[in-house]
């Protein structure tokens, strides 16, 4: 070989136009003649591999209709409700555990509304507590007849609304109901046929003495061994007193210790039929 003569000039000579084309092609892509774009060519794993994103062929895009994070093909979207966990659950209420589950707040379909205990029990300014005028509750002391004399328990005193109920019978001169407080009488009714006129005497007695008899009444509202209906209202500023339905007497409290009155005696020549007390 001549001096100066390399293999680079041989290459780039006017007869190696080919040489020179394919000597940049092979510079420019290290792996010969694959193209980019062609099978096996790296950056492709197999023709139709899924675009930048995708798992696989068919994996649920990121589109508003698929819905952003969706697990798998026909997972819920959003507009079946954000949370659920399977096809079909139920999208409503947060709260609801299974399809058809009643709405936050109700255990079961027909349970009650807030407030309600159970079906029927009554509502908010209904309570069952002294003095509601909502009718008859369950009684203090239970029907019944009784035999003379006798005592009417009052576990918590007398509050307003109790009702003492009583149908009975003269049987005699006398016959006396008395509101008990220890060793005071709180209201004393005394009924009397061995006094003319016939009376309905009302006292109290503090401290072992009697005070100011109370005796007037529009009429005389009891007959010798004839029935009659006694009724005595306790209301806060004295005893209401009604026989055979008609109000004969109001008698003032002259005790106030209303819940120390823990008993109704019922003393005389009386027959009880029935006696009760209850809230009304």
């Amino acid at each position: 070989m001549s001096d100066g003569f390399s293999l680079d000039d041989a290459l780039s000579g006017p007869g190696n136009a080919g040489a020179q084309q394919s000597q940049g092609q092979n510079l420019n892509n290290p792996w010969g003649g694959q193209n980019p774009g062609q099978p096996g060519f790296p950056g492709q794993q197999y023709p139709g591999f899924p675009a930048p994103g995708q798992q696989y062929p068919g994996f649920p895009g990121p589109g508003p209709a698929q819905g952003q994070g969706q697990q798998y093909p026909g997972f819920p979207g959003p507009a079946q409700g954000q949370g659920q966990q399977y096809p079909g659950f139920p999208g409503a209420p947060q709260g609801q555990q299974y399809p058809g589950f009643p709405p936050g707040g109700q255990q079961y379909p027909g349970f009650p509304a807030a407030g309600q205990q159970y079906p029927g029990f009554p509502g908010p300014g209904e309570p069952y507590a002294a003095g509601a005028k909502t009718g008859p509750t369950a009684p203090i002391v239970p029907p019944g007849p009784k035999k003379v004399p006798c005592e009417l328990p009052l576990p918590s005193g007398c509050t307003q609304g109790m009702m003492l109920n009583i149908q009975g019978v003269p049987t005699g001169k006398r016959f006396s109901i008395d509101f008990v407080e220890g060793n005071d009488i709180a209201l004393h009714i005394n009924p009397r046929f061995d006094e003319k006129p016939y009376v309905v005497v009302r006292n109290s007695m503090i401290r072992g003495q009697w005070g100011q008899e109370e005796r007037q009444c529009p009429k005389f509202p009891f007959q010798m061994q004839q029935p009659f209906k006694l009724q005595i209202l306790f209301e806060p500023d004295g005893y209401k007193v009604a026989v055979n339905n008609e109000n004969i007497c109001k008698y003032p409290h002259r005790l106030k210790n209303f819940a120390g009155i823990k008993c109704i005696r019922i003393n005389g020549a009386v027959t009880i039929n029935d006696a009760s007390v209850t809230m009304v």
